[in-house]
């Protein structure tokens, strides 16, 4: 009887190690098979993104493919155009040649009111780009006489105001300045003296 017993607790002992081994190997091969899964889905995401990235590259390509002589025909004329620019001012000479000297001399007398008298006229000379400009670029000097009639003090803005409205004056110089305007007797009469500095 009792090796009855022992034989059936053998067998039963086989029966679970049975049991468990297939169901270790189906969780092997369930393992096997989800981590088999898993790499391909990734191997799918990567290709899908790396053809995704190879397109936008390919398209960003041809975009510039297609640009590129645009820019570079842009890039030339601007190059063409800066030149001519920096050659204008040596070509054009807007503020020395004589026509326009001409102009500037009509029309400071144009705007000189009748008590003020122009006793000088005269610009800096040129400086180099490397050296700073100071100064006006052309002074207008010149006087009048507080009396009798003539007692309007203003008559130096007055003037100045005249010139910041007329051509070619405004074009050529962006700001007027009244560098000097003193009064002091002369001859037990008042003299009013008067300078402008016309800049750039």
């Amino acid at each position: 009887m009792e090796f009855q017993l022992n034989f059936l607790s053998t067998t039963a002992d086989q029966r679970v190690r049975q049991h468990l081994k297939r169901f270790s190997f189906f969780v092997y091969i369930l393992i096997f098979a989800v981590t088999l899964f898993i790499l391909f889905r990734t191997h799918q995401s990567q290709t899908y993104m790396a053809t995704v990235f190879e397109e936008l590259n390919e398209d960003i390509e041809s975009k510039i493919t297609r640009v590129e002589p645009r820019m570079l025909f842009l890039e030339r004329k601007i190059g063409v155009r800066n030149k001519l620019r920096s050659q204008a001012q040596l070509f054009l000479q807007p503020r020395t040649r004589p026509s326009v000297w001409r102009k500037t001399l009509i029309d400071i007398t144009k705007a000189l009111p009748p008590d003020l008298v122009i006793t000088k006229i005269f610009s800096r000379a040129a400086t180099t780009k490397k050296k700073t400009k100071s100064g006006p670029t052309l002074t207008i000097e010149g006087f009048t006489y507080i009396e009798g009639g003539n007692r309007d003090i203003l008559s130096v803005d007055n003037f100045r105001s005249n010139l910041l409205f007329s051509l070619p004056i405004s074009t050529n110089f962006s700001d007027i300045k009244v560098e000097n305007n003193r009064i002091y007797k002369e001859e037990d009469r008042l003299k009013l003296v008067f300078s402008l500095g016309l800049y750039e």
